[in-house]
């Protein structure tokens, strides 16, 4: 919806907040069986305009993923929240 987002802040980009991350994780759970799988990370990490979108999915994952299963649930998803909002995603209009 006419917004693009980067890790580079720039005069008159705002950074990302916790909820607006979470919308965006959420909205690659493409098969809404409400795991992320590191597929649909790499698609959030994408969207969000990681340098390295695998790279991005495989530490969010290993920064997050408590049971090991190799995907992020509902429990683990602030979690990977908190980490992918260290690393001060931005938006610009």
């Amino acid at each position: 919806m006419g917004f693009a987002v980067t890790t580079k802040s720039k005069e008159g980009n705002h950074c990302l907040t916790k909820e607006q991350l979470k919308s965006i994780f959420l909205k690659h759970d493409n098969n809404h069986d409400n795991h992320l799988s590191r597929k649909e990370l790499r698609q959030a990490f994408d969207e969000l305009g990681a340098f390295s979108s695998r790279y991005r999915a495989a530490r969010g994952l290993s920064h997050a993923d408590a049971d090991k299963d190799g995907q992020i649930d509902m429990v683990e998803l602030d979690d990977l929240v908190n980490y992918a909002y260290k690393l001060g995603y931005t938006v610009h209009h």
